[in-house]
C-alpha cells in the first residue's frame, strides 16, 4: 500500500508518497516539492506531521527553482535524511534570470532557492546543512544544460526507481514495477517576452549579466524596472519545469480518496468504490497550454496515459498553464492554493472545465481541512 498525501501550505506545492514495507519492511518516502509563499512555518509543520525525526526520505523530486516550491527544503534536511534530490539542469545563462527572480522576490536577499540555481553546495553551506543528499541533475528534454553544477547527469525521460532504491530487497514482484519518470521541458516563451520587456524599458538588448549587474550597481530607479518587467510576464516565469509520473507501466493498481478528511471541507466526497487507476502526474508549474506544449507533454508520457488517475493541476490552477485536454481523463483533480493568494489561483475557467467535464476538483490550501489523502494498492 502506498499513500500519496497534497498537504495544506497554501501558495505552493509540498506532496510526498509514502510505500509501506518495502525491501526488508522499510517504508519508501518520495516527495516532491516543499515550498510555500503563504509562510514557510507551513511547511516545517507538514513536515513534522508527517516524518518524523530522522526518518529517512529516499528521493526529493524539484520541480523547478522557484521559492514557493523549494524554501521548504532547508528544514527538511535538516529533520529527515534526505538520501536523493533529482531537480532539472538548466542553462547557465537562465541560472541568471531565475536567480535574481528570487532575490526580488526574497526583498533583495539571498534566499535558498537563488543559491541553490547557480551552486546546490553554496545554498548547502549558507544554510548549515550538514547532511547532503546525492544530487542528480535531470537534462533538457533538447539536452542542453549547465553542466559546471556537481551532480550526477540523468536523461529525461529516464525510470530512476532503481537509483532511488539502491540496495533494497523488494518483496513483491509489484513493487519492481513501479515507475518514477522526470521529465525536464525547457519553456522559452516567457524568457523571450522579459527580454522583448527589459529591451523595451532601457533600450537596448539585455543579457542575464547586464540585469546582474544593473541589479548590483544601478539605481533604486533601475531595479524598480527590472522588477516591472519581471511582473508583467503572465504566468509563472521559469525557464524550466520538471514534471514526474508516478506510477505503473501496467494497469494492475488502483487508488482511491483515503477515509479521515474533514467532512466540512470534502464532504462525503471519499469512497473506496470511485477507485481511478495508480497512476499520478505531478506538473509543478509545466506550461501545458497550446497545442504544441501538450503535443510535448503528451509525447513524453505516451505509454502511461491510460495509468493516469490522478493530476496535480500545474501553477496553483493558473488559466495560463492549463490545457482542456488534461480534463479528458478519468482521474482525480489536486491544485494547490492559498486560500486569499493576490493571483486569484485557482482560474475560475479552470474550475469551470473541469466541472463542465464531470470533474470534481479538490483545492488544497493552507486549512488542514482541504488536506488530501490517496489509497494506492499496489
Amino acid at each position: 500500500m502506498m499513500i500519496r498525501s497534497f498537504l495544506p501550505v497554501g501558495q505552493g506545492a509540498f506532496y510526498c508518497e509514502q510505500f509501506e514495507g518495502w525491501g526488508d519492511n522499510e517504508d519508501v518516502n518520495i516527495v516532491y516539492d516543499c515550498g510555500s509563499s503563504t509562510n514557510v512555518k507551513l511547511v516545517e509543520k507538514q513536515i513534522r506531521d508527517n516524518f518524523y525525526k530522522d526518518q529517512t526520505i529516499h528521493a526529493v523530486f524539484i520541480s523547478h527553482l522557484d521559492d514557493d516550491h523549494i524554501n521548504g527544503i532547508p528544514f527538511l534536511l535538516k529533520y529527515c535524511h534526505v538520501k536523493k534530490m533529482f531537480f532539472p539542469l538548466i542553462t547557465e545563462k537562465n541560472t541568471k534570470y531565475i536567480s535574481l527572480l528570487n532575490i526580488i522576490k526574497n526583498n533583495g536577499e539571498e534566499s535558498f532557492a537563488s543559491l541553490f540555481v547557480r551552486d546546490p553546495y553554496e545554498a548547502f553551506n549558507q544554510f548549515d546543512i550538514a547532511d547532503r543528499p546525492k544530487l542528480y541533475k535531470v537534462e533538457e528534454n533538447d539536452q542542453s544544460g549547465n553542466n559546471e553544477i556537481d551532480a550526477i547527469l540523468i536523461r529525461s525521460g529516464e525510470n530512476v526507481i532503481e537509483r532511488i532504491l539502491e540496495n533494497v530487497i523488494y518483496n513483491s514482484s509489484l513493487e519492481r514495477e513501479w515507475l518514477f519518470i522526470p521529465y525536464n521541458f525547457r519553456q522559452e516563451d516567457r524568457l523571450e517576452f522579459l527580454q522583448k520587456e527589459l529591451e523595451n524599458c532601457f533600450g537596448k538588448d539585455m543579457d542575464s549579466a547586464d540585469l546582474q549587474s544593473i541589479w548590483e550597481n544601478g539605481t533604486d530607479t533601475e531595479r524598480n524596472k527590472i522588477k516591472d518587467c519581471y511582473k508583467k510576464v503572465k504566468g509563472s516565469f521559469n525557464t524550466n519545469s520538471m514534471t514526474l509520473y508516478s506510477g505503473m507501466e501496467a494497469q494492475v493498481a488502483i487508488q482511491y480518496v483515503g477515509h479521515g478528511v474533514n467532512d466540512t471541507c470534502h464532504a462525503k466526497r471519499y469512497c473506496c468504490c470511485d477507485s481511478k487507476m495508480a497512476g499520478c502526474l505531478y506538473m509543478g508549474d509545466y506550461d501545458a497550454s497550446g497545442k504544441y506544449k501538450w503535443k510535448e507533454l503528451y509525447e513524453a508520457y505516451d505509454t502511461y496515459w491510460e495509468n493516469i488517475g490522478c493530476i496535480q493541476i500545474p501553477h496553483h490552477g493558473s488559466k495560463h498553464n492549463y490545457n482542456s485536454k488534461l480534463a479528458q481523463l478519468d482521474a482525480f483533480y489536486v491544485m494547490s492554493a492559498g486560500a486569499r493568494n493576490r493571483y486569484h489561483h485557482p482560474h475560475s475557467i479552470v474550475i469551470k472545465d473541469l466541472l463542465f467535464n464531470g470533474h470534481f476538483p479538490y483545492i488544497v490550501t493552507e486549512y488542514k481541512c482541504s488536506e488530501l489523502h490517496l489509497v494506492v494498492e499496489i
